[in-house]
């Protein structure tokens, strides 16, 4: 009686055991599908196409432009006047950082050192942000909607940096026509003078 009893307590641990393995493997699969995914948005998101790469330095440019024609629009000359002092600060670093660029490109130069061209995206983004955070608040609010310029501030200067990256690193590529062709692009987003800007209708 006490061997049949050994028995089934046996069976029953082997089949526990069976479930368990079972479960495991089941979990097993869809932790490693998840995994597969995370890993590979992680090497998307590290390399950046040259064409990506210089629409995010154009979009700055464009920001700046639109809290300039907004600042034009609603702002009295007094604002306009502290505006354009903030908004060159930022072009200043925006052009450089495009020039330095072009020139890494073109392989004409001693190019200027990433970090330095790191450092001036920083001061850049921050000159810019801190432009459009003044012409905020002179913008009115249609009803139940934001203005325009609170979708522009705060946002993130990691993804210009990436661009920054992703374009520097293109001044190594042996093709000169893919060189020449970013610089040429690149050169597109430099910001124009700001008196050049017309204010928003």
């Amino acid at each position: 009686m006490l061997s049949l009893v050994n028995k089934n307590r046996s069976q029953d641990a082997r089949q526990t055991l069976g479930k368990g393995r079972l479960i495991l493997r089941r979990i097993r699969l869809p932790l490693s599908a998840v995994l597969a995914v995370l890993i590979g948005a992680a090497a998307f998101a590290a390399e950046i196409g040259w064409q990506e790469a210089v629409a995010r330095l154009a979009y700055e440019r464009t920001k700046a432009e639109t809290c300039v024609k907004e600042l034009k629009k609603y702002g009295d000359k007094a604002a306009i006047s502290r505006g354009e002092d903030g908004y060159n600060d930022a072009k200043a670093e925006y052009n450089a950082i495009v020039q330095g660029l072009t020139v890494a490109l073109a392989r004409k130069g001693e190019p200027m050192s990433l970090p330095d061209l790191e450092g001036r995206l920083q001061r850049g983004f921050a000159a810019r942000e801190a432009f459009c955070k003044s012409v905020q608040p002179l913008v009115p609010s249609s009803a139940g909607q934001r203005n325009v310029i609170t979708d522009i501030v705060g946002g993130a200067v990691g993804p210009v940096v990436e661009a920054l990256k992703a374009i520097y690193l293109r001044g190594k590529d042996d093709d000169a026509l893919m060189r020449k062709t970013i610089g040429t692009q690149l050169e597109a987003t430099s910001w124009p003078a700001f008196a050049s800007i017309t204010p928003s209708p």
